[in-house]
């Protein structure tokens, strides 16, 4: 189900007993612009005092949301030299992959156990708090 805010008043209202399941890109668009963005910028912020760091963090912004995949191939060296020289960058970077592939397990014990695992991973350090914040509400 798509991630809108209409949509789910109106199925909990006409279908209370309903699980709700929302769509891949939805969940991924969201993560990438509420964790990947606020840990992007927060890093940033930390490199103030190294100006061609800060600047480099700062300009990642599209290469960090895009699928390892769809990054054009002069801009991956790019993109794994940012992710090697920033360890929360590599980590949030990981971590969307990681989430993509809850989609994927053929069968519901599959799926839960996929779940925990990168519940787990969300869970851990400083993590918790970004995935809280994007998804407020949940636990």
């Amino acid at each position: 189900m798509d991630m809108n805010t209409a949509f789910d008043l109106e199925v909990k209202h006409h279908c209370r007993r309903a699980r709700v399941v929302y769509d891949l890109f939805h969940v991924i668009a969201k993560y990438g612009r509420e964790v990947i963005d606020r840990v992007r910028v927060d890093e940033a912020n930390r490199l103030r005092d190294d100006k061609a760091a800060r600047q480099y963090v700062k300009r990642a912004r599209w290469l960090l949301l895009r699928n390892l995949g769809n990054v054009p191939s002069e801009q991956v060296p790019k993109l794994a030299e940012l992710l090697a020289a920033n360890q929360t960058l590599m980590t949030v970077y990981v971590m969307k992959a990681s989430l993509k592939e809850l989609w994927t397990p053929v069968d519901p014990w599959r799926w839960r156990s996929a779940w925990r695992i990168w519940h787990a991973m969300a869970r851990s350090e400083f993590f918790f708090l970004k995935i809280k914040a994007a998804f407020p509400g949940n636990p």
